[in-house]
């Protein structure tokens, strides 16, 4: 049982091997090329998917420890150890998606035009971008919710979602891999319309993205980041983000 146990943890690490071609490749390119030559954006995946790694478990501490303080508790609970078996195998699959995010950034980088020798800054692709999420990926998002809500998807599906009484931000991966595709394809609208218009920039596509994991992270802690009051103050931001309660 120890030997298969080392084996299975073994073989959970050796995925990160699957993004090593497309690094080792990044990194001999922009190091071996001409200056005007170098494709920045490539180069950056890499970094980018470790700092959505860092910002993920920096979240799912910070919420594990203000659950555990008892204090500013929404549902005022103590996370149950089946839940934290059940998500922390799915912490797994946290990485396993940024994985797979990562694969799909590298290949749209060297396959789609457009994707490739991004600027660090475009205005027109990060006002495009904003506009897109709030106009387009809002109103997808809230209809997709609701179909995920009815029975005949909640039960296949979403459910498993909602299995976690006591949010935490890890929560906000526990996701059927269809569910995962149907997110991605969601919040790639911005993204595909800024590299299919040539409006794509480094900027435009780490913050939509950090925004989104932000968004999500916070979204599932179990205590109020941002004061109530604040929605009063400013109604459109409820079009910009959303809180646990």
């Amino acid at each position: 049982f120890t030997n298969f146990y080392i084996f299975a943890r073994l073989f959970l690490w050796l995925k990160y091997v699957v993004l090593a071609p497309w690094v080792v490749h990044s990194m001999y390119s922009y190091m071996t090329k001409d200056e005007r030559e170098r494709d920045l954006s490539n180069f950056l995946i890499f970094p980018f998917l470790l700092t959505r790694m860092l910002h993920n478990q920096i979240w799912i501490s910070l919420s594990r420890y203000v659950t555990a303080k008892g204090k500013h508790r929404i549902v005022d609970k103590s996370i149950e150890f089946e839940q934290i078996d059940r998500e922390r195998d799915w912490l797994v699959i946290r990485d396993d998606q940024i994985l797979f995010n990562g694969t799909l950034f590298y290949l749209g980088n060297l396959t789609l035009k457009g994707g490739s020798h991004l600027p660090f800054w475009r205005t027109d692709g990060v006002i495009i971008t904003i506009l897109l999420h709030t106009g387009v990926v809002e109103f997808l998002y809230y209809w997709l919710h609701r179909a995920l809500h009815h029975h005949f998807l909640y039960s296949r599906y979403h459910s498993h979602h909602h299995s976690s009484i006591v949010t935490v931000p890890i929560t906000s991966v526990i996701h059927p891999f269809a569910e995962h595709i149907a997110y991605f394809t969601l919040f790639a609208i911005p993204l595909m319309t800024a590299v299919l218009t040539g409006t794509g920039s480094v900027v435009s596509f780490a913050g939509y993205i950090s925004y989104i994991d932000f968004m999500n992270n916070m979204g599932h802690c179990n205590f109020e980041l941002v004061p109530k009051r604040m929605f009063s103050i400013f109604p459109p931001l409820k079009y910009l983000m959303y809180t646990p309660s």
